[in-house]
């Protein structure tokens, strides 16, 4: 009796999943037609009956299963006003950083045991990012790991962009970011680079102003914060003080 329990069990849980990926492929098949220019990374099933979440780069759409009906926003949960968006943005912040290789960044670590890694777009001639920069000896001391990519918000053309460059063809690569934040000439650079990959990275991410950063969870930190502030952030600790960004 009970193995006979457990077999429809199993069926009834097996025939609601193929239900739910037969209504997600039918959900699929019609925004490729209404949308052809738009190609979801994942769609499933949301918090709310009836609607679906599509997940686009770190953006979140939520459609009724009819394709008809779309909203963009967050999700809060009103009884504990939990934001049941940011797990799947944080989520796909994750998934996009995880296609830069760390040796396409410029790493700073601490000497003793890493306690979080932080990723940080930083623009080499960014008030707020020559601050944090200046506290890097701080940061890493309390355990923080800070892998840097290259932003310069000026653009390509930008005289930003060329210190870039010559910041990643230095021999040494950590010193030539020490000293072109603290606005010394660097020898010019010319050799392959990722600057423009990690503009391009930091687009598909959102990124609005610098420093900006996100960290091993896919939350992200906007602006500016002192080393105590950002230890406190990544211990899960509030110390009531905002970043603040360029």
């Amino acid at each position: 009796m009970k193995r006979l329990l457990a077999l429809l069990l199993g069926s009834t849980l097996a025939t609601g999943l193929f239900a739910a990926e037969d209504e997600i492929d039918r959900l699929r098949a019609t925004l490729a037609e209404r949308l052809p220019n738009v190609t979801p990374d994942r769609i499933a099933p949301s918090p709310i009956p009836g609607l679906y979440e599509l997940v686009i780069g770190t953006q979140v759409v939520y459609v009724t299963g009819d394709a008809r009906l779309a909203l963009q926003g967050r999700l809060i949960d009103l009884a504990n006003g939990t934001d049941l968006t940011e797990p799947v943005v944080s989520k796909a912040r994750l998934k996009l950083l995880a296609s830069m290789p760390e040796e396409k960044m410029v790493i700073f670590e601490p000497e003793g045991k890493v306690k979080h890694t932080l990723t940080t777009f930083t623009d080499i001639d960014c008030p707020y990012c020559r601050r944090l920069h200046a506290e890097m000896g701080q940061i890493n001391a309390l355990g923080i790991r800070v892998r840097y990519m290259l932003y310069p918000r000026a653009g390509p053309d930008s005289e930003s962009f060329r210190k870039s460059v010559d910041v990643w063809c230095a021999d040494d690569r950590n010193e030539a970011m020490t000293r072109a934040k603290a606005g010394q000439p660097l020898p010019r650079g010319d050799c392959p680079n990722p600057v423009r990959e990690h503009m391009d990275l930091a687009v598909q991410l959102g990124l609005t102003g610098t420093p900006y950063s996100i960290t091993e969870t896919g939350e992200t930190i906007s602006g500016y914060a002192p080393a105590q502030t950002l230890a406190a952030r990544l211990d899960g600790r509030d110390d009531g003080a905002r970043p603040r960004a360029n």
